[in-house]
């Protein structure tokens, strides 16, 4: 999830696991600890490669393994600069719960987790949550910042920092509440109007648990729509993409097996001219409800180019102007509510 969300949660356990004994250091610790694996995202900067991003992002220091390894030497280190009045183990249980903590959270969003290697790459995600949700971040931090205010020999400070974690805890599993009937919903949708799919995939919309799209999709074809649980019209309208599986051939490559695999089968395949290839990755959904042209209707896509025997990938990002934020946040309100 976003860092803020990711500083929340690791000065949530911070306190928890150390504040009756060190304080606002255990919150401070804790934020440190639970913002750290995604400094992955610097690797990618000093790469500048649209491929070992793909890679890197949410792997190795996303791993559970990874953090059981990383919390020795982040515990003496905090250990060591406390004088050695907390014992090691409380440290280590500091930072091991931290790190792993937010590896876990990110694997409720879309994006996917690699949570289990080196045994395994498998992306782990379970799509319930956006990578974005104020009502799981804002209530969560109200109460850590009032657990600040008060001194640490206070009881009610421990009792309000475990309440800010059962408060979140019970909005997460209302958010699997919501998927398992969202779920319900379109294959229901899809059933009545006898579409037929290998798979199907739901995610909440950016912001909010309410707007979801559904994503399905078969060897021929990937239909995609979005519904909301607040319309009052429960018929949703499918745009379906031909996914030319067939194209992929001449390209096949390191590359395009690294999109594949990162788009959990939710892409299909255009071809731009003989030397390039377009990729659309569409687990997260459309980024314009109304649009259906594929360049318009998802802001991210990839393209492969053979050059000279080799193949290279560029991620194409959009090139927002003032005012785009606003709109998107309008149509994004509008929707939630009507279809």
């Amino acid at each position: 999830m976003d860092s803020l969300t990711q500083i929340v949660l690791g000065a949530a356990v911070g306190e928890v696991v150390l504040g009756r004994r060190i304080g606002n250091r255990a919150q401070l610790a804790g934020a440190i600890a639970g913002t750290l694996p995604d400094l992955d995202i610097l690797a990618t900067m000093y790469l500048k490669d649209d491929l070992s991003e793909i890679l890197i992002h949410r792997s190795y220091s996303h791993a559970l393994l990874s953090h059981v390894v990383l919390a020795f030497p982040f515990a003496w280190l905090c250990w060591w600069l406390n004088k050695r009045k907390v014992e090691y183990t409380s440290w280590y249980w500091l930072w091991f719960l931290c790190l792993s903590t937010h590896a876990i959270l990110d694997s409720f969003t879309t994006y996917g987790t690699q949570l289990l290697l080196p045994f395994t790459n498998k992306l782990i995600g379970f799509n319930n949550i956006s990578v974005i949700d104020p009502l799981y971040t804002l209530p969560f931090m109200a109460i850590l910042i009032y657990c600040l205010c008060l001194k640490r020999e206070n009881p009610n400070r421990h009792k309000w920092a475990w309440r800010s974690i059962y408060l979140s805890s019970a909005y997460m599993l209302l958010t699997f509440g919501i998927k398992w009937y969202v779920n319900n919903t379109f294959e229901r949708a899809f059933r009545e109007q006898q579409i037929s799919y290998n798979h199907l995939s739901t995610s909440p919309t950016f912001f909010n648990n309410a707007l979801w799209a559904g994503m399905a999709y078969n060897d021929s074809n990937l239909f995609i729509g979005e519904y909301s649980i607040l319309q009052k019209d429960k018929w949703i309208d499918f745009v379906h993409y031909k996914r030319n599986l067939h194209l992929g051939k001449e390209f096949e490559s390191k590359e395009l097996e690294t999109l594949k695999w990162f788009s959990q089968g939710l892409y299909f395949l255009e071809k731009k001219d003989s030397q390039t290839l377009t990729v659309y990755i569409v687990k997260w959904g459309r980024a314009s409800y109304q649009k259906t042209v594929p360049k318009e209707a998802f802001v991210f896509y990839y393209e492969i180019r053979k050059e000279d025997g080799k193949f290279k990938l560029t991620t194409i990002r959009p090139h927002f102007k003032e005012g785009d934020f606003s709109k998107a946040f309008g149509q994004l309100w509008r929707r939630i509510w009507t279809k």
